[in-house]
Order: structure tokens, then C-alpha cells, then sequence
């Protein structure tokens, strides 16, 4: 796969270099153990952890660089080891649930886990309560969420390894995300900055109206992709060659396995734990392409995506953050993306941004500014167009006067078409 890295200059990596990207393995192992085992030591620690992390990425700051790595297999073996955490923290949910239903000891891990290592598994949970069933749920959707969004996000490029693909595909189930292996490669890549795709935020448009807006229209672009590929291949929609399809009852298996596992308790636990996953989820993305607007007959480029270079943000994510090289080269993987410092950039790390998004004014504070910027600097001809549109359905103050201003510059240009001009 040598022939995806850049073609740029890029300086040595040192071995201590890789110890960050451990981030996610941490996660999912400390996961794995807390659900097990119920220790607050490591309860605790999981939670000073996370909280370090917001505390440190505007700290440690930003990292402009992209590196020759001597042992990139490491990266992969990373996310594989993530996987196998996520998918034991799932067990460990469903044990807990499970032990809370009817005093089961699910597959006989607490016997064997005895057995082996001398630990008391029925011990430790014996006075299981409300807020240990919140931590097992919200530990299965924080890891599964992460597997699939991010750890998964970059397993699902990798084609030409069926296993890597596999645990993509197998996180998202957890979370009921079956769909995205195929709406993020072969919808959101080829939409991303036009309405057409679910991951692209309007201008104006709240996180939440987003959420609600894009989560019936993720389902109805795989739906368009599979009838599409389907049709090709001169094969019925309707039919269990249809990865929607096949994904639903993949998910509806799982469904009827929480329900029988771990009883009515369980199986709510489990709803707000995939409602949580999918929340996290829009989050993550709204802040991707936020605004930004794009001819779709012009291919995606440099400056149709938010650029964050910040270290804690790219450790967490597998370099989710150089999102505008991804896109430009979606098969290079993401320890060989380069930055684009001269794309346009987020003013602070993924998990500020994202607390940001969570209040509408302290969000459209930070970036209509940098909207208004987008419009001068970046947009071509047909995507003033497009931003001018844009800001006058935005409804935000700013944005409208700047739409007013765009629209006597582009009058004057003689850009704007007759029929807008009355």
C-alpha cells in the first residue's frame, strides 16, 4: 500500500512517536476490564482518562507534520486489538444485564474467568444497581460508537483486508450502524458539501434539527446505493443480496438476542445505549462539513471539509481530523494524511467542537466568521452561488447581511442569474 503515501516531504517518526495512538486501545481495554470486573480504581481512572483528554488537546496543540513510520502494520494491529475490546465490552454488558435479569451467569464467563485467574465475578457484581447497569450500557455504546465511527471508519477503507472489514462491520452492529459500511464509502464520498448527503450540516441548522433531518436520510441513500447496484446486476431490491437488507436482520438478531439475554431491562438499556451511539455519531460529523457548499457536477476538494490538526484529536480518531486529505485520497490510510493547512481549518479540537455544537450561539459564534471567510476566499463561481443561497436560508443575522453583500457583488459581476436578480 506504499503507493497511497504522500507525495510531500516528511520527517522520521520515532518509535515513542506510536505510543499515543494507543489512545483507543486504552479505551476499549479499560472498558473491557470495568465492566468485568466492577473496580472503581479502574472506574475512576477510565473517567480522569477522558477528562484528560479534553484537558490536554488544547494544551498539547497541533501537529503540522506527516511522517515516515518504519512499522505502520503496528497502526492496523491497533485497531484490530480495539475491536476485540469492543466486542468484549459488549459481552460484559450483556452479562451484567443478564446477571440483573434472572441471576444468570451468561456463557459461564464468571465460572471460567474463576477458574482461571481466581477472580470472583459474581462477587464484584453482587450488589449491581442502577448505576452499574448505566456504566455497562455506556461502555458498550462509547466503544462501539468509536469502533465504528472512527477506528471502524478507517477498518471499512481497508478493501483489501476482508478481516479488517469485518470488524468494521461487526462494531457497527452493536450500535445498529450496519448501514454505514455502505452509505460513508459510497454516498458520503461522492456528496459530501451538497444537501444530497446525510453528513453535511446546513448553514443555520442546529445539531439536533440535523440529527433529525439526516437519520431517515442515512438509511434512504443506502437504500437508493444497493437498488442502484442491484438493478445492475440485473438483481431484485428486495432481496437478501441488498446490504441494507441483510444488515437489518443482522440487526434485528442482535435485537431479539439483548431481549432474550437480558429481559425488558436489558433491551431498554440497550435502546438508549444505540440512541447515545447514533447521537455521538451525528455529533462527530456535523462538525466535518458544517456549511460548507459544492457544485455537484465538481469533484470534492481541499477546501469541502474541515481540517483539525490537533494531536489529541487525531490520536483519539486514527487522523479523522485531516478529513479534507481523506477525502481527496479516501484509500490512503490515515497515519500518511497530510494536513492542507491551506483548506480551511477548525479553530479548536474535535471534543471542544463538538461540546461547542451542543449550543447553537456559542457554534454559529465560532463559525460564521470563518463561513463568511469560506465564501471569500474559497468558494468558486457556481458555489457563491450555492453560499449565497445558503445564507439566506441560514436565518443567522450575519450571514444574512453577508448574503446581501454577496448578492450586490455578484449582481455587479454579472454572476448572478436574471431570474435571482428580481
Amino acid at each position: 500500500m506504499s503507493a497511497i503515501a504522500p507525495d510531500v516531504s516528511r520527517s522520521q517518526a520515532t518509535w515513542p512517536m506510536y505510543l499515543p495512538y494507543l489512545v483507543p486501545m486504552l479505551i476499549s481495554s479499560a472498558a473491557t476490564v470495568l465492566v468485568f470486573t466492577n473496580s472503581s480504581v479502574v472506574g475512576w481512572g477510565f473517567v480522569a482518562f477522558l477528562v484528560a483528554l479534553q484537558v490536554l488537546e488544547p494544551i498539547l496543540g497541533e501537529d503540522h507534520e506527516t511522517y515516515e513510520w518504519k512499522a505502520p502494520q503496528i497502526f492496523v494491529r491497533m485497531m484490530q486489538f480495539y475491536s476485540v475490546g469492543t466486542v468484549l465490552t459488549f459481552v460484559g454488558f450483556l452479562w451484567v444485564m443478564a446477571h440483573a435479569h434472572n441471576g444468570a451467569d451468561f456463557l459461564g464467563i464468571a465460572a471460567g474467568l474463576q477458574a482461571v485467574t481466581g477472580f470472583d465475578m459474581l462477587a464484584a457484581h453482587a450488589d449491581d444497581g442502577w448505576v452499574q447497569y448505566f456504566v455497562a450500557m455506556l461502555l458498550f455504546s462509547i466503544t462501539s460508537s468509536l469502533g465504528t465511527v472512527a477506528i471502524g471508519h478507517e477498518l471499512c477503507h481497508r478493501l483489501h483486508e476482508p478481516l479488517s472489514v469485518f470488524l468494521s462491520r461487526l462494531m457497527g452492529v452493536f450500535t445498529m450502524f450496519s448501514y454505514y459500511a455502505v452509505e460513508h464509502p459510497y454516498g458520503h464520498h461522492l456528496t459530501a458539501a451538497t444537501p444530497h448527503d446525510s453528513s453535511t450540516a446546513l448553514r443555520g441548522e442546529g445539531i439536533m434539527a440535523f440529527t433529525k433531518r439526516t437519520l431517515k436520510q442515512d438509511y434512504e441513500i443506502v437504500w437508493e446505493i444497493e437498488k442502484s447496484r442491484l438493478e445492475n446486476l440485473g438483481l431484485p431490491a428486495w432481496s437478501f443480496n441488498n446490504r441494507l437488507i441483510r444488515g437489518f436482520l443482522v440487526e434485528l438478531l442482535v435485537i431479539v438476542s439483548v431481549a432474550a439475554i437480558t429481559g425488558f431491562l436489558g433491551l431498554a438499556l440497550f435502546a438508549i445505549g444505540v440512541i447515545q451511539a447514533h447521537l455521538g455519531y451525528k455529533a462527530g460529523v456535523y462538525i466535518q462539513h458544517y456549511g460548507l457548499v459544492r457544485d455537484p457536477d465538481e469533484p470534492i476538494e481541499i477546501k469541502h471539509s474541515w481540517g483539525c490538526t490537533y494531536k489529541v484529536t487525531n490520536w483519539l480518531t486514527d487522523g479523522i481530523g485531516r478529513h479534507a486529505d481523506h477525502h481527496d485520497v479516501p484509500e490512503r490510510e490515515f497515519w500518511n494524511l497530510v494536513p492542507h493547512l491551506e483548506g480551511p481549518q477548525l479553530p479548536a479540537g474535535y471534543m471542544k467542537m463538538m461540546g461547542l455544537s451542543r449550543n447553537k450561539k456559542k457554534w454559529e459564534d465560532a463559525m460564521v466568521p470563518l463561513l463568511i471567510e469560506w465564501d471569500e476566499n474559497h468558494a468558486s463561481p457556481a458555489e457563491k452561488l450555492l453560499a449565497l443561497e445558503a445564507n439566506e436560508k441560514s436565518g443567522h443575522p450575519d450571514l444574512l447581511a453577508h448574503a446581501r453583500r454577496q448578492r450586490a457583488e455578484l449582481e455587479e459581476e454579472g454572476l448572478l442569474p436574471i431570474a435571482q436578480t428580481a
